[in-house]
């Protein structure tokens, strides 16, 4: 799959997931710095990979879904990029981002790459979207051709809405 960032092919490393693929383990770092297992978080699930919160699109992603979980907050999503924690926290605090759990791969760096979603050029995560149902496997996902753009937001929730038998 051919990706770009700002019009510009960049290389994916690690493997692309997709429907039907068990979720591969993998460990990231939360606001207060603990370290998450890939186990620890709850099934299911929705997985919104992305850049940086201080890019305008990321942040508009992450409002557009906490808007969306006001009226469905059973659904558990968690928002993952390269971002360091701090700036993970200052953005929740920031934009009352109540409903998206912030995690980091930036001290692991092993979630870009089970998940294919790690930029070689950039450091960065490709922006990608993950359903996974209770058994751990990807029902909806979604990598972006252009980094900038923002995610299929009607089907991830539809898809969502389903895992959640809502």
């Amino acid at each position: 799959m051919k990706i770009t960032f700002g019009g510009n092919e960049v290389h994916l490393y690690g493997t692309q997931l997709k429907i039907g693929d068990v979720l591969p383990e993998f460990t990231l770092t939360d606001t207060g710095l603990n370290d998450v297992e890939s186990a620890e978080l709850s099934s299911p699930k929705v997985l919104l990979v992305f850049p940086s919160v201080d890019t305008s699109a990321c942040s508009l992603e992450l409002l557009t879904f906490n808007d969306k979980l006001e009226s469905f907050p059973d659904i558990r999503v968690y928002g993952i990029s390269m971002d360091l924690p701090f700036t993970q926290k200052r953005w929740v605090r920031d934009n009352a981002g109540d409903y998206v759990t912030m995690l980091s791969d930036h001290k692991f760096r092993n979630f870009g790459e089970v998940t294919g979603t790690y930029v070689e050029e950039l450091a960065i995560l490709a922006r990608a979207a993950f359903v996974v149902d209770k058994d751990n496997r990807i029902t909806y996902a979604e990598y972006l051709p252009e980094i900038g753009d923002e995610p299929d937001y009607e089907k991830i929730m539809e898809e969502a809405k389903k895992v959640f038998s809502l």
